[in-house]
């Protein structure tokens, strides 16, 4: 009987191990001895956890949408190919979108067609439609779980102010990436030569753009402007309105800022300089680095993320450095960049694949690689003392910038529709800035057509 038994375990773990394509010769026939029934159990067993094993090993395919390009692009890319190298049976592939604007429209109309891909790089204000609409996927489970998850000591190494910016109540729906503060750059011989400390207050900020302002050949034009901004300022408006004491709108109620005396105070102190034609946008330059790597402005508010650029393309005898953003009644400073979301779409094993892609893009030795590649920083505080990146903050200050802020960090509001909101304020800034409309009338419009916008977004 033991014997026939035995023969039966034996037929049925060969037939089991010949249906996952397994032809090793670990399965054996049973002999009639009890030492060999247990061995025989054992290896039973053993070909079970194989045959999982075997599952888990499947082929998967995942899609990764991005905006990223250049650099950027090829530091993402090398990362991609290192994950792959280490799982086989998962293909990640990387589709660049264009620009992010490119990206955020073609991601809402792929919602809309029911063809999501597996992950996507997105700013916290978008992923909220997302969120909202059920197509995010919640990653706690991933994130904890035992096996495949973050331990307490990965959670902690987060910044606090990145992770809450992928958290929407008990769910957390993103992992941030990449990241960047708004800086204030500056042209060091310009305020050397002028005799001018770097500006730490707005008082001080606008004196230093009223004296590196220049007219060098007597048109009553400037050829050099103090300071230059990005043609969208809607969306590097909050630091200042934060500073002055007020925000652009309430996260929990939808509630627009922009009709107030703080956004009033602050709208006032920028157009003052662009009035006294010592601020001017970057117009056909499009990014506001471009003026200031050329000679034609002594100062720019840019992002971090611009400084492969300012490194590769400013002339010959400029130099460039940084400094955080003056403040005003509070010394608040901007971060922004994006996150990457994990699309409620597919099946479960591309969404364990997704979530382990993920969480790879984010270690230590990736975030830290990625940071030394482009002008982003890392996302993991253990990264600054990463081989590969702290070689970098010793080369380039600029980046330990943000480290010293972070204290005085924040990100933008969430809200569905937020920057609808945002660009309905900006088109009346542009408005005030080129003396076509006065402060109070242009913001008293934008708080209408922006809670007109946001109701919109929230309806669709």
């Amino acid at each position: 009987m033991k014997r026939l038994l035995a023969l039966l375990l034996s037929g049925i773990m060969v037939l089991s191990m010949a249906a996952c394509g397994n032809t090793s010769s670990e399965t054996t026939s049973a002999e009639n001895t009890k030492t060999e029934e247990s061995t025989e159990e054992t290896k039973t067993e053993e070909s079970k956890a194989e045959e999982t094993d075997a599952s888990s090993e499947e082929p998967v395919e995942i899609t990764f949408w991005h905006a990223m390009s250049g650099v950027n692009e090829e530091a993402i890319q090398k990362i991609t190919d290192d994950f792959m190298a280490e799982n086989p049976n998962i293909k990640v592939t990387l589709m660049n979108q264009g620009g992010y604007l490119d990206l955020f429209d073609k991601l809402m109309a792929s919602a809309k067609a029911d063809q999501l891909p597996n992950l996507a790089q997105i700013y916290s204000n978008r992923l909220s439609w997302y969120v909202d609409k059920g197509l995010a996927l919640d990653l706690t489970s991933y994130i904890n779980d035992p096996e495949i998850g973050l331990t307490e000591e990965d959670k902690a190494d987060f910044p606090a102010m990145f992770m809450d910016d992928c958290i929407w109540g008990d769910g957390q729906y993103a992992m941030p990436f990449n990241k960047s503060q708004m800086v204030l750059y500056y042209n060091v011989g310009m305020f050397e030569e002028a005799g001018i400390e770097v500006p730490t207050t707005w008082d001080e900020w606008a004196a230093a753009a009223e004296a590196l302002t220049k007219d060098t050949d007597g048109d009553g034009e400037p050829d050099v402007y103090g300071i230059v901004f990005a043609n969208n300022l809607s969306t590097d408006i909050a630091p200042w309105l934060k500073q002055a004491g007020g925000a652009t709108m309430n996260e929990e109620t939808n509630e627009l800022y922009f009709d107030t005396p703080e956004t009033k105070e602050a709208i006032e102190f920028l157009n003052g300089m662009f009035q006294n034609k010592t601020a001017r946008f970057a117009g056909e330059d499009q990014n506001a680095n471009v003026p200031l790597q050329q000679g034609r402005a002594a100062m720019c508010v840019a992002s971090t993320s611009a400084l492969p650029y300012i490194e590769s393309d400013t002339m010959e005898g400029i130099t460039i450095d940084a400094a955080a953003l003056p403040g005003y009644k509070t010394d608040d400073q901007l971060y922004y960049g994006t996150n990457v979301t994990v699309y409620d779409v597919g099946t479960d094993a591309q969404k364990e694949a997704s979530w382990l892609y993920l969480k790879f893009l984010t270690s230590t030795e990736n975030t830290a690689y990625f940071a030394a590649q482009t002008g982003y920083i890392p996302v993991r505080k253990s990264a600054q003392n990463d081989p590969v990146f702290a070689a970098v903050l010793e080369e380039k200050p600029i980046k330990q910038l943000c480290f010293d802020c972070m204290d005085r960090g924040f990100q933008g509001t969430r809200n569905i529709g937020g920057i609808n909101a945002l660009d309905a304020l900006g088109d009346q800034l542009d408005l005030v800035f080129s003396g076509e409309k006065d402060i109070d009338t242009a913001l008293k419009d934008a708080q209408a057509n922006g809670e007109k916008a946001m109701e919109e977004a929230r309806n669709s």
